[in-house]
């Protein structure tokens, strides 16, 4: 269940991450991310980013079941390597640039989606 979830959540992630800007949402649209960004006096894509990352941990932990410590060690950089690994892969498009300031949304995004990890297994292990 959680694998398949989390593949989803790849999958959409990396169509985001790598279509060109006219199949992306228009920041217009999306009031709420232009209003967070506004207020955090940043610009929407990396709201976009951060939002898109606070997920990443939280279900690769799910999906993955890990038990030994170099296996938790990797889920918990996931986030950080996913977004290095998108950053470049960006870099190399020619419709995309890859951005360290995207890369440090992403890993803002991976931290903040820890909470929720360790929320939701002290939670399952009740």
């Amino acid at each position: 269940m959680f694998t398949l979830l989390f593949l989803s959540y790849l999958g959409v992630s990396a169509y985001l991450l790598f279509a060109s800007g006219e199949h992306l949402p228009k920041y217009r649209k999306l009031g709420f991310l232009s209003q967070v960004a506004a207020y955090l006096q940043v610009e929407p894509d990396k709201v976009m980013h951060t939002l898109l990352f606070v997920p990443i941990i939280p279900l690769a932990w799910a999906a993955i079941k890990p038990r030994s410590f170099p296996a938790k060690m990797a889920v918990l950089w996931s986030g950080l390597l996913f977004g290095a690994l998108t950053e470049l892969v960006q870099h190399y498009l020619p419709y995309r640039t890859g951005d360290i300031g995207d890369w440090a949304a992403d890993v803002v995004g991976s931290l903040l989606g820890i909470p929720f990890l360790i929320f939701f297994y002290k939670k399952g292990k009740k």
